[in-house]
């Protein structure tokens, strides 16, 4: 009879956590936002009219109209392709970092925080380390050090947030570790391994989710602001950061070539940072009513 209950309980948690999502109408368009560059990311030939590279001198510079919606740059190039392309840079490079930071950043927190003394203390010093240089600064260092590519670009962004990382996973297991659920694991003789990954990780996925969709934005950000600097996507690939950094002498004159690449990266991030509030209010359980 217990057995019977624990997948309704479940889908019950679940549904609650839907319904008050749904609630938030602001999360819930920031989501379809997302859902659309998705679709853009993975099916861009199908949503851009031109290719990214398609030169046309001819029409440089062209304003905004019904042949090209946000105009052409100074090669005469389809802006709203670019940034139709550009949108698949951005958020692979940003899903591949938090994912990787994500995955380091849980191991090394559940190892500081089940332990503790020692090993927590070593783990620590070096996420204070870290986090004591500032996020663009060591992206900007990793990147001059390994070379300007795509793959170190990443691993930078990676690096940098790791830290945050550790830091919520560890102080969730530090509270699920003293609990009775935990205590009778152990006396069953259940092995270290088993309970973080069983017992404890899944009752710390709250914070991590949230953490992680936060960090898309932040990621999504850096990629931009290194590739405006010249250290991150070199042109001609279309990469919003970079799009402004071509872009930036002809501002005065012809608006449109930073307007469209600007609004992307501050709508995207914007709606990331709306998601991940919106799940905090979902995933917290002194929500409930």
């Amino acid at each position: 009879m217990k057995d019977n209950n624990i997948p309704l309980k479940k889908k019950s948690q679940f549904k609650d956590i839907v319904k008050r999502f749904l609630k938030d109408k602001v999360a819930v368009l920031s989501l379809i936002f997302i859902v659309f560059l998705v679709f853009c990311a993975l099916f861009p030939n199908v949503v851009a009219p031109y290719e990214y590279d398609k030169y046309d001198m001819a029409h440089a510079f062209s304003p905004v109209s019904f042949e090209h919606f946000f105009g052409t740059d100074n090669y005469g190039r389809d802006i709203f392709s670019r940034v139709v392309y550009g949108a698949r840079i951005s958020l692979g490079i940003g899903l591949v970092a938090v994912i990787s930071s994500c995955f380091v950043g849980i191991i090394l927190g559940a190892i500081a925080g089940y332990y503790s003394d020692r090993i927590d203390n070593i783990i620590m010093r070096l996420m204070d380390i870290m986090l004591a240089i500032p996020s663009i600064l060591l992206m900007m260092a990793i990147v001059t050090a390994l070379g300007n590519s795509t793959l170190n670009l990443t691993i930078a962004i990676a690096v940098s947030n790791v830290p945050g990382y550790a830091r919520i996973v560890r102080a969730s297991v530090m509270t699920e570790k003293g609990k009775e659920y935990i205590e009778a694991a152990k006396s069953v003789g259940s092995s270290d391994f088993k309970i973080i990954m069983r017992h404890i990780l899944p009752n710390c996925m709250a914070p991590i989710i949230v953490q992680a969709t936060m960090s898309i934005a932040t990621s999504i950000l850096s990629i931009a602001a290194l590739s405006f600097v010249g250290l991150g996507i070199t042109p001609p690939t279309p990469e919003w950061g970079s799009m402004l950094n071509d872009a930036q002498s002809f501002m005065r004159d012809h608006y449109h070539v930073v307007l469209f690449p600007g609004l992307m990266i501050m709508l995207t991030v914007f709606a990331f940072n709306l998601l991940g509030d919106g799940l905090r209010d979902a995933l917290d359980p002194k929500l409930k009513n």
